[in-house]
């Protein structure tokens, strides 16, 4: 092993890089004592194995005079059968006295992730990683793209924090594209900062998994299933929650007659309220964002409150696995992933004597104490039970029921745990067989926020 593979010209990068495509991990020589722990994971694999030069941390790219920085990254097949991101692509440390100090164009993210070179594998669930296939690759250089002004920003937004000595502070969801997320594998772990006494977890740059489903989809395989609402231009001079603030607007106080008669629906769907976000977002069918909600890691729901602003109903969230949900420490988890990353704009529709009508757009983000907090308990909470087969239980008439927390029984003052499926044969495999009910499978279930909780979020500026 030879550093000086690290001085290898962009063309030789690039070749070694093309041979690899289409391969699997195990064809240069991975073999079934990876565990995945291993230092580096799979992009130091890359880096010592294919391209022959020592897994490093420092803060030059890692091809030196090329300029360019190596990451290898997994995509997933989804259940529709389209491809995505499995989880956000992390880059350098942020050292926060010297970043403190640094300008865009001087910080370490700039110097180190000008010009990166992303190798794309596809993982499965269960499967040894020596037999992902290396499918893809793409040379993203971030000053040459149409998000170079949003990540400048994110950028900015971050900096902010850092020199008012409020690290302690930051949240993945602060910005669109890129973030500052947690690293370390101690959680307790804190470290000093700029400007302030309090300590701060270590945190890395990187790209959230939105955005990197969004570079895999739309630069590497030019697909771009999603409808804009507002031009690229537009974007990059604005915050995007100020853009759609203002456009919808317009809908403010219309009842949903007026909106229905507005957009020509007729339907009495018990998802009418949905339908109707659509139609305000110029979406239809199955599409549940925009091109730039997609993009920036947005996703919208509905909610119905009271003339007291209570809401109606509880808000769901993605199932989860029962595998994931025990067999994945919480730093890991893709549970965590979509709560730390979790921007929602919620449209809020008022019902007074039995008339709905459309109030407005309300954005928020999961702030850290919260998904670290009261979701960890409950996630650490459901996982004891499925680990030590004691989360089911036959009720009165012999029907299997579970004992995760539910709104109304023991649940916390966020979230509880309730089946999210469209039909109760919808299940997915218990790892653990139950003691008591011997069941080896069960609904789909998922993370609920409560509706008192709703009401706070709704109550913040």
């Amino acid at each position: 092993m030879d550093d000086k593979n690290r001085h290898l010209s962009e063309n030789e990068i690039l070749e070694i890089t093309k041979k690899a495509m289409h391969k699997t991990f195990g064809d240069f020589g991975l073999d079934e004592t990876y565990t995945g722990r291993n230092k580096g994971g799979l992009g130091g694999f890359v880096e010592e194995h294919i391209f022959g030069y020592k897994a490093n941390s420092d803060d030059k790219p890692d091809f030196i005079d090329a300029g360019i920085e190596l990451k290898v990254t997994p995509v997933k097949k989804n259940q529709d059968g389209s491809t995505s991101s499995k989880e956000r692509l992390v880059l350098n440390m942020i050292n926060y006295k010297a970043e403190a100090l640094a300008t865009f164009k001087t910080s370490s993210f700039y110097k180190k992730n000008r010009r990166l070179l992303i190798w794309f594998y596809l993982y499965s669930l269960g499967v040894h990683p020596a037999n992902f296939e290396i499918t893809d690759y793409d040379l993203f250089e971030f000053e040459k793209s149409l998000q170079f002004k949003v990540i400048e920003r994110d950028w900015n937004i971050i900096h902010n924090k850092v020199v008012n000595g409020k690290a302690h502070e930051i949240s993945e969801s602060d910005t669109e594209f890129l973030a500052a997320c947690t690293k370390g594998a101690d959680s307790k772990v804190l470290t000093e900062q700029y400007n302030s006494s309090i300590k701060a977890k270590p945190r890395a740059y990187s790209f959230k998994q939105s955005f990197m489903t969004y570079l895999y989809r739309n630069l590497v395989h030019n697909l771009a299933p999603y409808s804009p609402l507002i031009s690229e231009e537009e974007w990059m001079k604005n915050p995007l929650e100020e853009i759609y603030k203002e456009k919808m607007s317009v809908y403010h106080g219309l009842t949903q007659n007026q909106l229905c008669r507005r957009f020509g629906i007729s339907s009495k769907a018990k998802q009418l309220n949905f339908m109707l976000c659509q139609k305000m977002l110029g979406i239809s069918g199955r599409n549940k964002a925009t091109t730039e909600m997609e993009v920036a890691g947005i996703i919208f729901r509905t909610i119905t409150i009271d003339k007291n602003g209570k809401p109606t109903e509880s808000m769901p969230f993605k199932s989860f696995e029962f595998e994931e949900l025990i067999n994945t420490p919480w730093d890991e988890s893709v549970i965590r992933d979509d709560f730390v990353d979790l921007k929602l704009m919620i449209f809020v529709f008022k019902e007074i004597n039995g008339v709905i009508s459309f109030d407005r757009i309300h954005f928020w983000n999961a702030p850290n104490s919260i998904v670290d907090g009261d979701i960890k308990k409950m996630h650490e909470e459901c996982a004891e039970m499925v680990r030590n087969g004691t989360a089911f239980y036959f009720d009165k008439k012999g029907k299997v029921k579970d004992k995760f927390p539910k709104e109304n029984r023991n649940a916390n003052g966020v979230c509880h745990v309730r089946p999210h499926a469209r039909r109760e044969t919808d299940h997915y495999s218990l790892p653990i067989p139950d003691k008591e009910t011997g069941i080896v499978s069960y609904t789909k279930q998922s993370f609920w926020f409560n509706k008192n909780f709703i009401k706070k979020i709704l109550e913040e500026n």
